[in-house]
Parts: C-alpha cells; sequence; structure tokens
C-alpha cells in the first residue's frame, strides 16, 4: 500500500513537472518575431520587433521610442527591457 502511495506521488509530481516546462515554453513563443507596441509604466512606449523573452527581460529590436507629443525616436540595436518596467504589450498586425 505505501509502495503505490509514493508510485502515485512521483507520477503527479512528475506530470505537473512536464505540464510547467511546457507552459513555460509555450509561454515564451507568443508573440516572439513579431511587430509589438511594448507600453512602460512611466508613459512611454516603444514599438519593435519582440525578438526573446526571458523570465525577467524582454529584447526588442528595430525599436522607436514613442512618448505622447513627440515624433517617433529611432532607437539603435537591442534594446532590453525588465518586465516589470512593462505595462502591456500588444501585437500589431501588419496588412
Amino acid at each position: 500500500m505505501e509502495v503505490a502511495v509514493v508510485v502515485v506521488a512521483v507520477l503527479v509530481l512528475a506530470a505537473a513537472t512536464v505540464w510547467h516546462v511546457a507552459e513555460e515554453y509555450r509561454g515564451k513563443r507568443i508573440a516572439v518575431r513579431r511587430r509589438v507596441v511594448v507600453q512602460l509604466t512611466d508613459d512611454r512606449a516603444m514599438t519593435g520587433i519582440l525578438w526573446r523573452r526571458t523570465r525577467g527581460l524582454v529584447v526588442v529590436r528595430g525599436a522607436e521610442l514613442v512618448e505622447p507629443g513627440r515624433d517617433p525616436v529611432p532607437m539603435d540595436g537591442e534594446i532590453v527591457l525588465e518586465r516589470e518596467r512593462i505595462a502591456w504589450v500588444q501585437i500589431v498586425t501588419e496588412h
């Protein structure tokens, strides 16, 4: 009886681990390599290609800084943003 309980516990733990890894991978692929608008918590926004996401960072290439009342400013290189500074991200459909 005790062996059966241990086996069930190990199977549940294994299933939970596989579920977590699959969800983590799937979440990282959403919007990657697509044009996005990234709204920052300080009323600024960036547009560009969402290149990479990690647990704490977002990388945007070909970015432009957008501020209220000003023209967009092109930014060189890759822009690395901390996730805690991001209010939301919108995928921009291109026609």
